[in-house]
């Protein structure tokens, strides 16, 4: 008795979706088939004669003070990539995409826009310098000294140590502090100090 109530709840379930479904879809059937509204200056009398249609107007994206820009920078001696995040300038807001086009294109034409939305425009640029990352061991009037590189691929020096002499190392640690040891990293940097000056 209850497997014969079963089949019967389980058929009328499966008649009432099959009903539903082909109501459903003969309902958006007769939707598809119309004709939008048109909204805008020549589409007054076009109103009047089809039925109230209606036309979607796509907004303009522009850049708003909350638009983020995120430039990612690939250096190509190092090939390392570096991203920054920063808020817009004064000069871009209420800018649309075709006019920061130009502005890039004038002011910045190594720079190429990957994406560009209200919310976010994503930046890239290529350098062929190392990046900020990097350090150089090196020398500075004969003593052990610590160069850093800037935004522009060129080195400076960052530190000193005057109580290290390279003159009291090996000719061939001599040679190498000459020339300067490129490394990656901090971690790099210390590892590489530790061998120099214990």
């Amino acid at each position: 008795m209850k497997r014969r109530n079963g089949i019967l709840i389980f058929l009328f379930c499966g008649v009432l979706f099959i009903t539903s479904f082909i109501y459903g879809y003969k309902m958006m059937g007769n939707r598809v088939n119309k004709k939008p509204l048109l909204i805008g200056e020549n589409s007054k009398k076009d109103n009047l004669d089809d039925d109230n249609e209606l036309e979607i107007l796509k907004e303009e994206r522009i850049i708003s003070p909350n638009t983020f820009v995120e430039k990612k920078i690939h250096y190509n001696l190092c090939n390392h990539d570096i991203t920054k995040l920063n808020n817009v300038d004064d000069e871009i807001i209420n800018m649309t995409e075709k006019q920061y086009r130009e502005y890039m294109k004038e002011n910045y034409p190594n720079i190429k826009i990957i994406s560009f939305s209200t919310k976010e425009i994503l930046l890239r640029e290529e350098r062929n310098h190392l990046c900020p990352n990097h350090y150089i061991i090196g020398e500075s009037n004969g003593k052990i000294a610590i160069y850093g590189i800037d935004e522009n691929g060129d080195k400076f020096l960052d530190k000193v140590f005057s109580n290290y002499p390279i003159s009291l190392l090996k000719e061939v640690d001599q040679e190498k502090l000459i020339k300067g040891i490129l490394v990656d990293s901090e971690e790099e940097l210390s590892d590489v100090l530790e061998n120099f000056i214990s």
